[in-house]
């Protein structure tokens, strides 16, 4: 279901993207002398190579990060990493295959402040019929210590192998946009050069759409519903936070709404464990039929970085696995 949903909107985005704004132009009267003037045709030409470069090299960046470099970031982690102990709470089979299984475990552990903690993980099981990974059984997690290596942490003794899909698709992709460009000068210079170029051909719009679509999914991803943290903060505050009871001073709806859902801001406080007192807020989605009994709250339970406590998330975001 999840996975339908997320490819419909997908393909959704997509046709908006790279399909719409074809049919749009070439389903409207152009001429090969667009942009009369030379000087703002290569203006145009160069800024379609911009975008493009943007779009392209950030998603090679995105490849290489959750691939190759995390490969050896995991290696690092696995030689260097904190070793922590956790406790299966729960198992679930996801899908069973020929030699292995996909399974879902949900872990408690105690973190490095001492907290305790839970987390869920998605691992493949080779070896099922040892039943290594039932609930109530004991594994070690290796844990970055300064959460700078990507992906962070990864169970002992694991082994992963890079996807070479993901690239093979991005070099298919960016031929692709090379053939485009070769098509659209062969059938629409008609000897005059990139005169045919102008603000609202495909070769600029699609890269400034992928650009403009994938930001705003990202502030709204980023801001409203990470709370403007990133995985990688909510990993950290998870593996060293330490556990307070933070005193709810005020709660206000902002006025913002994402999917009809109304979001509130939390003016707190709380004492680290140096007993040194922090006004702190922050922002959280809630549902519409929750907001009476979230301006009820008088205190709510934080995790926050013991070097840091400005930095702080609830305690159930990060601890309801």
């Amino acid at each position: 279901m999840k996975k339908g949903f997320i490819g419909f909107w997908g393909l959704f985005i997509a046709y908006f993207i790279f399909v719409h704004p074809s049919i749009i132009y070439y389903n409207t009267y152009h001429t090969s002398n667009n942009t009369e003037n030379g000087m703002l045709a290569l203006f145009y030409l160069g800024l379609s190579f911009a975008l493009w470069t943007i779009v392209l090299g950030s998603t090679l960046w995105l490849i290489l990060k959750n691939g190759i470099l995390a490969q050896r970031n995991l290696i690092c982690i696995d030689r260097h990493g904190r070793r922590i102990q956790a406790v299966i709470i729960k198992s679930q089979v996801l899908k069973e295959h020929q030699s292995w299984v996909s399974r879902q475990i949900g872990l408690e552990m105690s973190n490095f402040s001492g907290e305790t903690v839970h987390h869920t993980m998605i691992m493949n099981d080779t070896r099922p019929n040892e039943k290594r990974f039932e609930a109530g059984k004991t594994i070690f997690l290796k844990v970055d210590p300064d959460f700078k290596k990507n992906p962070y942490l990864l169970m002992e003794g694991s082994k992963s192998k890079i996807n070479y899909i993901l690239p093979l698709i991005w070099l298919v992709f960016t031929a692709g946009v090379i053939a485009y460009y070769q098509y659209a000068y062969s059938t629409e210079s008609d000897g005059l050069g990139w005169r045919f170029l102008e603000l609202f051909h495909p070769l600029l719009v699609i890269p400034a759409c992928f650009i403009l679509f994938t930001g705003v999914f990202y502030l709204i991803f980023r801001i409203f519903i990470m709370g403007n943290k990133t995985g990688r903060d909510l990993l950290e505050l998870k593996f060293k936070g330490k556990k307070a009871t933070a005193e709810i001073v005020q709660v206000r709806q902002t006025g913002t709404y994402i999917n009809e859902q109304p979001q509130v801001e939390y003016t707190l406080q709380f004492a680290d464990q140096n007993g040194k007192l922090f006004h702190i807020s922050k922002k959280e989605i809630v549902s519409l039929l929750d907001i009476a009994k979230v301006s009820a709250l008088k205190q709510r339970e934080i995790m926050y970085l013991p070097e840091r406590p400005e930095k702080f998330v609830f305690y159930d975001e990060i601890n309801n696995d």
